[in-house]
């Protein structure tokens, strides 16, 4: 736990400025999460998340799915959703709401080894409330950390693993 501190000091550095609505840029090898815009899908928010992924011991090992509690910031650092398990994302203001269809998301591994996959994730379209209400996908890219330990733990152990992502939220007409 004593490395992974530091790791995320870093990632946090990262300038909040850089966030842009441009499409991000992808490793060839990605393209079964790449969202290409066109006139009928655009770029609606891009956030970074700032959290942990929380994971439960199961028969002496770590789990491999995880529940997130993050907050999600603008480019102008300001705070304006939470992303918790489900997988759910809630505007901080109250302005909108969406779950994804975990169960269907397409997984790319983080090119580093050392952090949580990126995503591709469809919304659930009956979820979708407000500034959400025309959202269809959702990606997690450029992870930062996040993986379960691969030591061995004990029956009700939790461990909370911090995070960096960065989720882009896709638009369908």
């Amino acid at each position: 736990m004593t490395l992974r501190i530091p790791h995320v000091l870093l990632l946090v550095a990262l300038p909040l400025a850089a966030q842009s609505l441009d499409t991000p840029v992808l490793p060839d090898s990605a393209k079964s999460i790449q969202v290409l815009p066109d006139e009928h899908i655009k770029l609606k928010y891009h956030f970074l998340a700032v959290g942990k992924q929380i994971y439960k011991c199961d028969n002496g090992a770590w789990s491999k799915t995880s529940a997130p509690d993050a907050t999600l910031y603008d480019k102008h650092s300001n705070l304006v959703a939470h992303h918790t398990a489900g997988p759910l994302w809630t505007m901080a203001d109250g302005s909108g709401t969406i779950r994804a269809v975990g169960a269907l998301a397409v997984h790319f591994p983080a090119p580093d080894g050392a952090s949580i996959d990126w995503l591709r994730l469809d919304a659930d379209k009956a979820s979708r409330t407000g500034v959400f209400g025309d959202v269809a996908i959702i990606q997690r890219l450029f992870t930062g950390l996040g993986k379960a330990s691969s030591t061995s733990c004990s029956a009700g152990q939790v461990d909370e693993v911090p995070y960096t992502a960065h989720y882009y939220f896709w638009s369908m007409k």
